[in-house]
């Protein structure tokens, strides 16, 4: 096994030299060359840290918690993936957990991680959790950042383009010649799911339109199948419909099918977010995909940089944009196809 040592001898360098540059010691102050020496020795000789002395010499886990509202969701794989990416990079691990309804998260969010077990959480809030449960929540002693949420007066939350991607959704539909377009929205006690909502509203109303029927939903598939049977026996009759959320779409999906509308020939349906289940469902769901993974990557750096060297948390947007994914769940309505010889 490769020892910290036979790093420093083959790089020409003492053991605390190698040791700072391979514990990434921002406050070192050692030449850029020489970090890149000891890098690529380290590399070259397969080196791996011992974990357990670093955290004991740093008085720290070098463990990150991330919380998601249900592990078994795949909606949130990317964004595990992008953190775990980002703090392997570093050496650190990342513990996974969930939390329950509001009003037991933060004896909840101690007993996962408390004791000493992470340094510091990132937290998808659940959308039922308002804004004063989710300020509970976060009464913790470690930084915390927030994933796509934001609390008045506090920082430290990584921010998707929520409004974009509502809009790139609408836009898409209106293109296809949609004019009756109906809203099935998360719960307003979330903000992404607010932001989403009034983005869709605005886009139709550049268009020139107004949603036939607007329904608030959970995110999740029985919430949207409940919300396309509302939409039925409401008697708006929309030719396609914007979901907020994947899971609800395809929720909603299979309440049209099983209602016998067609998809997409008779309804079209276009939701936020991708998941595998979006890919191989049938019709395949159009979905405007968000930078889940890199906006992971985000909440993972600003965290390891508030732990290792106090740097202040702060709000940022993700990037790259959002992007539309067209598969088989939208089409123009039978009237356009029909004027347009299709």
């Amino acid at each position: 096994m490769v020892k910290l040592s036979d790093v420093a001898a083959a790089a020409g360098v003492s053991t605390s030299v190698a040791s700072r540059v391979l514990s990434s010691d921002a406050d070192a102050r050692i030449s850029d060359v020489t970090r890149q020496r000891v890098e690529q020795v380290a590399r070259d000789l397969n080196y791996t840290p011992n974990a357990r002395s670093r955290a004991l010499r740093f008085s720290r886990s070098e463990a990150l918690g991330l919380v998601i509202p249900d592990v078994s969701n795949s909606v949130f794989a990317e964004l595990h993936a992008g953190v775990e990416h980002a703090a392997w990079q570093r050496g650190w691990s990342v513990l996974l957990g969930q939390i329950g309804a509001p009003g037991s998260d933060r004896a909840a969010l101690s007993q996962l991680f408390g004791r000493g077990k992470v340094d510091g959480v990132i937290i998808q809030r659940r959308e039922d959790t308002d804004d004063t449960q989710l300020r509970a929540a976060l009464d913790l002693d470690m930084p915390i950042v927030l994933f796509n949420s934001v609390l008045a007066d506090r920082t430290g939350s990584v921010i998707l383009p929520d409004e974009h991607a509502a809009r790139i959704a609408v836009e898409h539909l209106v293109a296809l010649g949609h004019r009756r377009i109906a809203i099935i929205g998360g719960r307003t006690t979330h903000d992404a799911a607010r932001r989403r909502s009034e983005a869709a509203r605005s886009a139709l109303a550049d268009a020139g339109l107004e949603p036939v029927a607007e329904i608030e939903a959970g995110w999740e598939a029985p919430e949207g199948k409940a919300a396309m049977a509302q939409l039925f026996s409401n008697g708006s009759h929309p030719t396609a419909v914007f979901v907020a959320s994947v899971n609800a779409a395809l929720g909603a999906a299979s309440r049209a099918m099983s209602s016998g509308v067609h998809l997409p020939d008779e309804l079209s349906i276009i939701a936020i977010q991708d998941t595998w289940v979006a890919q191989v469902y049938e019709p395949s769901m159009t979905v405007v995909q968000m930078p889940l993974r890199n906006g992971g990557e985000l909440a993972a750096d600003m965290l390891l940089d508030a732990v290792t060297s106090s740097t202040p948390l702060r709000d940022v947007i993700a990037t790259p944009a959002p992007r539309l994914i067209e598969r088989n769940s939208t089409r123009p309505p039978k009237d356009e196809i029909v004027a347009s010889g299709r």
